[in-house]
């Protein structure tokens, strides 16, 4: 089944994907043709979407990565669609009407690393309280102990 996936994503997007595990297909993808990919995979059985993730890699030399979790409930099958994004540029398209279900986990990725979801109607804080708007704690550049709230002393 997965192997039926790979060779349809080469063959309408020119993509190459592999194996990431045993049931897991990863397939890296440029923002441009994220939606069309994620629609593709979603008319191809994969319409069951688990999480939207962000991974700082700036300490190592690289920049972010956004990926997106889809499952095939019928065959117990993934496919994980990863998108690049230099520190520079943090932006990438919603997919979110495409998939409801994902717009939350597109506000804590929005909120939590500074990724903007460019389409997306909610782009709001939800988790964060106001003086620490801007902060994104998840990045690994956010110092802890500079923003630390002083607590209340106890008496």
């Amino acid at each position: 089944m997965l192997e039926e996936i790979k060779e349809k994503v080469k063959a309408e997007f020119g993509l190459e994907s592999k194996g990431y595990d045993t049931n897991i297909l990863l397939i890296e993808c440029e923002r441009e043709r994220l939606r069309d990919l994620v629609k593709f995979l979603k008319n191809n059985g994969f319409s069951y979407p688990h999480t939207v993730s962000v991974v700082d890699y700036t300490p190592k030399g690289g920049g972010f990565q956004v990926n997106y979790i889809l499952e095939n409930l019928n065959e117990k099958k993934f496919v994980m669609v990863r998108v690049n994004l230099s520190s520079e540029d943090l932006t990438v398209p919603t997919v979110s009407d495409i998939f409801p279900p994902l717009q939350p986990h597109e506000r804590e990725a929005w909120e939590m690393f500074g990724v903007e979801f460019i389409g997306n109607p909610r782009l709001e804080v939800m988790l964060l309280p106001d003086w620490a708007e801007g902060l994104f704690p998840l990045r690994k550049s956010y110092d802890f102990e500079k923003h630390r709230k002083p607590s209340k002393e106890k008496k």
